[in-house]
Order: structure tokens, then C-alpha cells, then sequence
């Protein structure tokens, strides 16, 4: 068995076309039929049914079992090829939503000896995208942001801070009066947001569920200075953590709902990751950086 022959096979499931596979892996319809019928040989079944060739292909039971299985060993080959490349050149690949970046890396940079700085390439995304990157091998490492005990299996997490959420909105907005905000004041009342990628669009729908309201959303980015820059406009207000470093102009009120998520952060690696001497090393040192702060 080959990994190209799985991959042939996980394609044809996919497009259900033998001619479709070949054009799409550049080879002739030929060595796609010659993968399937060595798989079958291999494995000592059938994985297709083939009828009327005008008819999509249909997968037998044991063929569907092979495409998940091939799905699975495919994923653990490529995060195999990514751990070796990472190795080989000694660098630690990071994660990190925006406001971690923002936030804390700042404060972990002024711990690290300026000689790792060559050994670490940060990545800038949101929480959900770093976690996927995370366990496909994209990444090494990753800093998430989460609301709830976090319970993935396949990762380590190590929570270093915990930070309530608030609304941020102008010094002189009639809501900056009150020492603490429930979340349905919200109601009536524009909003700015981080997009969906976010944990705080997370934190802010589950809010917006728990109070059974509809606050509407007049503006959303990815960048957490424009959300900023907008509220400072009187755009809107926004939910943000008290992580965040407002400007000037801008205050922060905490909610004051008994059931208001926290806003967590963790240091996160696969919990099948074998790292080299030169990648524990770093990684070691980011480690006692976060957790002291």
C-alpha cells in the first residue's frame, strides 16, 4: 500500500470520476484504475460499484470504511511530513489571535533571550483557526483564547490568564455613567464585534442566547484597533476582555450578569508531539514566560 494509491482513492470518492481524478492529479485514467484495483487486491475486497459509467460512482460498505481510514492516515502523513520540516530547520511555528499578540506577546518578548527570536515564527489568527492549524501540523504551538474548560484529547493545555468580559464604549456615552452593564443594555444599542473566527463573537452570541435579545451588529473586522477606532467614533460599543489595552478616550465596564463567560487563555501543543532539543528548549522558555505572568 501507497500513500499516492490513497490518495488517488480519497479523490475518487470525493469527485466520483475516474477521468475527473486523473485531470486533477495531472496522470492517465489508467493509473487511477490501477490504484483502486491494487487497493482492493491489498485489502482483499471491493470498494466500488461500478455500473453505468454515465452513473456516479457508489462506494460498497468496506469502501466507505477504506475512505475514512484513508481520510485518517493521509492527515497523520501529512502532519508527519510538517513535525520533520519544523525540525529539520529548528523553528517553533506559533499561533496567536490578535490580541494575544497585542497583549501579552509584548510582555513575553521582554523574557526571551533575543537569540530565539530567529527560532520562532508567529502566525497571527484567531483562536478557532489557530486550534485546526494546530492539529493539522501547521503549527507547533498555539496561544488560544477559549470560554469553557477545554476538552480536545488530542491537545495539551496549560491556562496561564483568565480575564473577565466587558463593554467598551466613549468615556461620554450615557452607559459609561454605570459602574457595571448587564448585557441587555445592549438592546437598542449599535454594536461593533470581532468577526465569527473570534472567541468574543463567541462569548458575545452565547450572551446574546442567554438574554434571549438581538443586539444589532452595525460593523465587524478582524482587527481589533478598528473595532476600537469605531467605538472611539461612536460607531458603536463593543464586548471585549479586560486584556485589552484601550486608548485613550474609550472605557471598559464589566458585565455584570452572574453567568458571563470568562475569557481564557492557554499555551496548547499536540499532545503526539515529539519535539527536537533545540525546539524544547524554546519552547520551554515560552512556556515560563507566559506562566509567569
Amino acid at each position: 500500500m501507497n500513500i499516492r494509491d490513497l490518495q488517488y482513492y480519497v479523490s475518487l470518492t470525493q469527485l466520483k470520476s475516474f477521468s475527473a481524478v486523473a485531470t486533477n492529479f495531472n496522470v492517465s485514467q489508467p493509473t487511477i484504475s490501477a490504484a483502486v484495483r491494487r487497493l482492493e487486491s491489498e485489502l482483499g475486497t471491493q470498494l466500488l460499484i461500478r455500473t453505468n459509467p454515465h452513473v456516479p460512482l457508489e462506494l460498497t460498505a468496506t469502501g466507505e470504511q477504506t475512505r475514512l481510514h484513508s481520510i485518517a492516515i493521509l492527515a497523520e502523513y501529512q502532519l508527519m511530513q510538517r513535525e520533520i520540516a519544523h525540525t529539520e530547520n529548528g523553528q517553533l511555528s506559533i499561533g496567536m489571535p490578535p490580541i494575544v499578540e497585542i497583549s501579552y506577546f509584548p510582555q513575553i518578548a521582554r523574557q526571551l533571550p533575543t537569540s530565539l527570536f530567529k527560532q520562532i515564527k508567529p502566525v497571527a489568527q484567531g483562536s478557532l483557526a489557530a486550534l485546526a492549524d494546530l492539529k493539522s501540523g501547521q503549527l507547533d504551538l498555539a496561544v488560544l483564547a477559549y470560554l469553557d474548560d477545554f476538552d480536545d484529547p488530542t491537545v495539551h493545555l496549560t491556562t496561564f490568564d483568565c480575564q473577565p468580559f466587558g463593554i467598551v464604549l466613549p468615556r461620554d456615552h450615557p452607559l459609561a455613567v454605570q459602574d457595571a452593564l448587564p448585557f441587555t443594555s445592549l438592546k437598542g444599542t449599535p454594536v461593533v464585534s470581532l468577526k465569527n473566527n473570534f472567541v468574543h463573537r463567541q462569548a458575545f452570541q452565547r450572551l446574546a442566547r442567554a438574554n434571549r435579545i438581538r443586539p444589532t451588529i452595525v460593523f465587524e473586522s478582524n482587527e481589533i484597533p478598528s473595532v476600537l477606532n469605531m467605538v472611539a467614533a461612536h460607531v458603536g460599543v463593543a464586548l471585549m476582555s479586560r486584556a485589552v489595552e484601550l486608548p485613550p478616550g474609550l472605557c471598559w465596564r464589566p458585565l455584570s450578569d452572574v453567568n458571563a463567560p470568562s475569557f481564557q487563555v492557554g499555551l496548547a501543543t499536540r499532545r503526539s508531539s515529539h519535539f527536537s532539543r533545540t525546539q524544547t528548549a524554546i519552547l520551554t522558555a515560552i512556556q515560563q514566560a507566559f506562566l509567569s505572568l
